[in-house]
């Protein structure tokens, strides 16, 4: 795919390779993903912004961290997911349905055979 470093991506991998934090496991993904979601939420009641944004950075983060897991550290075989998913979603279409939610054409193919090619490779 492509060759090189996304700096966040480099900057949260970094942050789990120094703690010797790389092993996978759904469910503690899940439950730091929970928390985060549940503070997002929490700040969203609220109306506090300046909590949503932390919030959704830090779900961001925690995401990104258990793909490095997923993929022992490998930060390419991040970023080429990352790539994967960003290229199958922009051949989505531009229209919404009625919650607002992008719609996907008769022929749209998602990223999962992509993953688990790049996955097979960490």
């Amino acid at each position: 795919m492509m060759n090189g470093r996304i700096g966040f991506v480099n900057e949260v991998a970094d942050w789990n390779i120094n703690r010797d934090n790389l092993r996978y496991s759904p469910s503690l993904e899940y439950s730091l993903l929970d928390e985060e979601v549940n503070e997002y939420m929490e700040a969203g009641i609220i109306g506090d912004l300046v909590g949503q944004a932390d919030a959704l950075a830090d779900i961001a983060v925690v995401a990104l961290g258990g793909l490095t897991k997923l993929c022992n550290g490998n930060v390419l075989a991040v970023q080429d997911i990352l790539l994967a998913v960003t290229a199958a979603n922009n051949t989505k279409s531009c229209t919404k349905d009625s919650k607002g939610k992008i719609t996907k054409p008769d022929n749209f193919v998602g990223p999962e055979r992509m993953i688990r090619d790049i996955l097979n490779d960490c």
